[in-house]
């Protein structure tokens, strides 16, 4: 009993201390004049989207202002109020992040904890998100100095000297530069597309080693029957799946190889044909979910709509829904969302073009 009242007596100081620790607040969207007024500080300093901010601190909104947040697994939309303690934002009463939501949730700590690593390590991230020191963007004022403790990424992301890196589920290793790029090396590397794609025009494109002469793209079937063979001078073909008779729900795969004086043999993809139907399907999922109904924000849903994508599998229509997310709006989010797609999937090159917008 003695053993049972002392392990219960932990698990209530342990709450206790989670309770007192500042949460992390992430700035999900906004319009209109938005600003953060630091724990003991009485100016408010602009922030913009995507910026990790610590509970302890107050969100000030201009006359006609809005703000979504993210903290404690659920996402708040803020509008009405001059100043907002971050503190009862973390509290209960916002929109639990579920079903399309939560997985939005779930890739945004991601995408946040990869820039804050990047920052940490120096690795050129940060100047794609602004410069921290000059805080011209709202990342330097939202995150303050890491090695400080301010308020800001302390209590944001994991320690990177244990191993995790941020990448959420990103697979290869993103510290490794890959060969065959910009014309240079002897490797082709494949990019998209790879998962479900519809029977229609679709284009297949690839890294650029150093090499001149053509290149061979072959489409296989499961059997390693040759269906499709294209020769083209640059990287990339436009390949109408519909002319092909490829069976629904049936898994291809592709490569693309140079001959002459210098062979070069690209890895392989694979990719199977889906159906509208079911695309479809997938977008109604995700415009049904609470935060699509209820966000005001003009990036949102259309962010929730590509990771219900990615998370069906059709990754191409998820990067594509990024890309036109990227010409449409400046946002920081949207950027590293983008960024963080291409580094799940071993594309750090793609992914620092998209975290610059």
């Amino acid at each position: 009993m003695k053993k049972q009242l002392t392990l219960f007596a932990i698990f209530l100081l342990a709450i206790s201390l989670q309770a007192q620790s500042p949460q992390t607040v992430v700035l999900v969207s906004s319009s209109g004049e938005v600003g953060l007024i630091p724990k003991g500080k009485k100016k408010a300093k602009p922030v913009q989207n995507g910026a990790v901010l610590k509970s302890t601190g107050k969100l000030q909104l201009g006359a006609g202002a809005q703000a979504t947040v993210y903290c404690n697994g659920q996402f708040k939309e803020l509008a009405g109020s001059p100043s907002v303690e971050l503190s009862s934002v973390c509290g209960a009463g916002g929109s639990a992040a579920t079903d399309a939501g939560y997985d939005f949730g779930e890739k945004l700590i991601a995408a946040v904890e990869m820039v804050a690593d990047a920052k940490q390590r120096k690795d050129g991230w940060a100047m794609a998100v602004g410069d921290p020191k000059k805080g011209s963007d709202g990342w330097g004022l939202a995150v303050g100095d890491p090695k400080k403790g301010s308020d800001g990424w302390g209590t944001a992301v994991g320690d990177p000297k244990k191993g995790s890196d941020g990448w959420g589920t990103a697979v290869g290793n993103p510290k490794k530069g890959s060969d065959g790029w910009g014309g240079k090396g002897s490797n082709i590397r494949l990019i998209m597309p790879f998962g479900k794609v519809l029977a229609t025009t679709t284009p297949f494109f690839w890294s650029r080693p150093a090499n001149s002469e053509p290149y061979k793209l072959e489409i296989l079937d499961d059997a390693n029957k040759i269906v499709h063979t294209a020769s083209v001078s640059d990287t990339f073909a436009q390949i109408d799946l519909g002319l092909l008779n490829l069976g629904v729900d049936q898994k291809y795969h592709w490569r693309v190889t140079v001959s002459g004086s210098k062979p070069l043999t690209s890895n392989e993809l694979e990719f199977e044909i889906g159906t509208e139907g079911e695309r479809k399907e997938i977008l109604n999922f995700a415009n049904n979910a609470a935060l699509s109904r209820t966000s005001k924000s003009e990036t949102v849903p259309s962010l929730i709509e590509a990771i219900a994508l990615e998370n069906g599998r059709w990754y191409y229509a998820a990067q594509k829904q990024y890309a036109e997310l990227q010409k449409k709006h400046s946002d920081n989010v949207v950027n590293m969302m983008h960024a963080a797609f291409w580094m799940r999937y071993g594309f750090k090159r793609l992914a620092e073009k998209a975290s610059r917008g």
